[in-house]
Order: structure tokens, then C-alpha cells, then sequence
């Protein structure tokens, strides 16, 4: 799992969509869809500006191991 109270759980990972971090895990552990649509749950747009954080925040719900320290990194 992860730690509850990391500062990037409060971070918006997109600005399309508005969802933090925290969000984003919640649905991706929630969904059964592949990553481009699940992604689209969160940002509710194409674009590829989150990609690379989004994608890795994907594969971490998948396997239940979150690195937040990585996820803070690719957010920039």
C-alpha cells in the first residue's frame, strides 16, 4: 500500500480533470478498463501532458506497490 498522508496524494494530476493523486488511484483501483480508457476516467481528455505519471500510477494499482516519491517526480 501506500503511505496516506504523502503530499502528493493532494496533488492534481491533470489540470483537465482536476483529480489528485489520491483520486486517481481510487478509480484506477476501481475499473477493470485498459489504461487509455481508464485514463480518461481521471483526466477526461486526450492529452498526453499526464501521461507518463497516469501510466506508471496505472501499473502501481495493478500490482498494489505505490513508489509516490516516483509518481511526485514525473508529476514535475
Amino acid at each position: 500500500m501506500f503511505d496516506p498522508h504523502h503530499r502528493v496524494l493532494d496533488r492534481i494530476v491533470c489540470e483537465c480533470g482536476g483529480k489528485t493523486t489520491r483520486e486517481a488511484i481510487v478509480i484506477f483501483q476501481n475499473t477493470s478498463l485498459p489504461f487509455r480508457k481508464a485514463k480518461k476516467l481521471v483526466t477526461g481528455c486526450d492529452r498526453v501532458c499526464c501521461r507518463k505519471a497516469l501510466e506508471k500510477l496505472f501499473d502501481m494499482s495493478f500490482y498494489g506497490e505505490f513508489d509516490l516519491d516516483e509518481i511526485e517526480r514525473l508529476l514535475g
